[in-house]
């Protein structure tokens, strides 16, 4: 299980458990879910007061170590994200242990660089070793996802309160357009504050942003995709394009993982529209990958696939 990954951004992927609950629009069609309880059969989505979560096998726990040493030998760093088929700061009395044991662990990969990724960033202080909040491990990343502005605000904040090396956001599914500039790195502050979220002098929160973050508490990478699959929400390329200007506008690093199976409008409205025999798809770009994931097709301005430098320590 994550030997080989089909996710662009990472070179392994590694599950300790599987199930999860849905917390937001994101999840609606989560790809976990329709994986793990529809061809997997495991009832394992769901409220942690009903529904169990289930840990993987002995092996597959000794995977992470293998690829640590493995990128030793080799001389390169490779990327790890963990738990794609579940959250890593869920809050659920099943996989508190696991998690400790999880966490304890991969401290020590350090020729991986680890990727956490939640919809739950207010629970993360909370939830790792007390002694990642004095020095965290410079190789652990920790991401949130973002699927829309309400998430953004909300999660955003969150985010920033981790002391990581690098911070990043997973804007993928993106079901509407996002500003991201107050948390981008080095990116267009509050005029009123200066991107302190309060008056310098007076200590009193600033009423043009609730970031509360300083200079140096910026998000570092952004991921930003549409979604795929039986259902899929469209996308629209101009949300594609805004993250990217304003990524770039912040000298942020910015990964376009895919277009997702509805893409529509963008830089492509301006050219004749691809025909669609279904009415449901009229206006949407058709592209011969399902998943809209092959950068050929794209325009090339969303041909965009960049990584965060990463500081070691």
């Amino acid at each position: 299980m994550g030997e080989t990954t089909g996710i662009s951004w990472t070179d392994h992927t590694w599950n300790p458990w599987m199930g999860c609950q849905r917390v937001s629009p994101g999840c609606e069609h989560c790809y976990a879910e329709t994986l793990v309880t529809g061809r997997m059969q495991l009832p394992v989505w769901g409220p942690p007061s009903t529904t169990a979560r289930k840990r993987t096998s002995a092996d597959n726990w000794k995977n992470p170590a293998r690829w640590h040493r493995a990128a030793l030998r080799a001389g390169v760093r490779r990327r790890m994200f963990v738990a794609s088929l579940a959250d890593v700061f869920e809050d659920h009395p099943d996989v508190a242990p696991w998690r400790a044991e999880a966490l304890a662990m991969l401290e020590h990969c350090t020729g991986l660089d680890v990727q956490l990724l939640t919809k739950r960033p207010e629970n993360v202080r909370r939830m790792v070793p007390s002694e990642w909040l004095k020095r965290w491990p410079a190789h652990v990343w920790i991401g949130c996802t973002v699927e829309d502005q309400r998430r953004a605000d909300e999660r955003i904040p969150e985010l920033l309160k981790v002391p990581a090396a690098v911070r990043f956001l997973s804007c993928e599914p993106l079901l509407e357009p996002v500003k991201l500039e107050p948390w981008l790195a080095s990116g267009t502050a509050c005029p009123e504050c200066g991107g302190y979220g309060e008056d310098v002098s007076s200590g009193e929160p600033c009423d043009r942003c609730a970031t509360g973050v300083g200079p140096g508490e910026r998000v570092s990478w952004v991921i930003v995709g549409g979604e795929s699959g039986p259902g899929a929400r469209r996308f629209d390329l101009g949300w594609a394009e805004s993250v990217l200007r304003q990524c770039r506008d912040a000298g942020t690093p910015t990964f376009v993982k895919q277009l997702g199976s509805r893409p529509t409008g963008g830089v492509w409205k301006r050219r004749a529209p691809l025909e669609h025999d279904h009415p449901a798809l009229r206006g949407v770009w058709a592209l011969r990958h399902p998943s809209g994931a092959d950068p050929s097709q794209w325009p090339e301005d969303l041909r965009v696939q960049e990584f965060p430098e990463v500081p070691r320590g």
